[in-house]
């Protein structure tokens, strides 16, 4: 399986993306390993996100770092920002959601 950012992926989780869930590249603890995850955003998000390359890092902390850019942008022009689960401002989807709008 291959990502859109043209990288392998070694596990694939996914069957169907539904129509209001974005394609998120997880990397694993503790070497890197890549997954496919869908994140629920909005399906007016998933519109804008059609040219973005979403990924997400979990920190020892438990908190997770997102990142976005443009599918024709290096990652020197990646944005990030970080996640708390559970509910609130910094939920993961809502951190999503803010990247996309900072991406479009």
């Amino acid at each position: 399986m291959i990502a859109k950012d043209g990288k392998p992926f070694d596990i694939v989780n996914i069957d169907k993306i539904l129509p209001h869930e974005v394609e998120v590249i997880q990397f694993l603890r503790p070497n890197g390993q890549r997954r496919r995850m869908a994140a629920p955003v909005g399906e007016d998000y998933v519109k804008k996100a059609k040219n973005l390359i979403l990924s997400v890092e979990e920190l020892a902390s438990g908190a997770v770092v997102i990142y976005g850019r443009r599918i024709n942008e290096t990652e020197e022009k990646e944005i990030s920002d970080i996640a708390f689960n559970g509910s609130g401002d910094k939920e993961p989807s809502k951190i999503l959601q803010r990247i996309i709008d900072r991406l479009q």
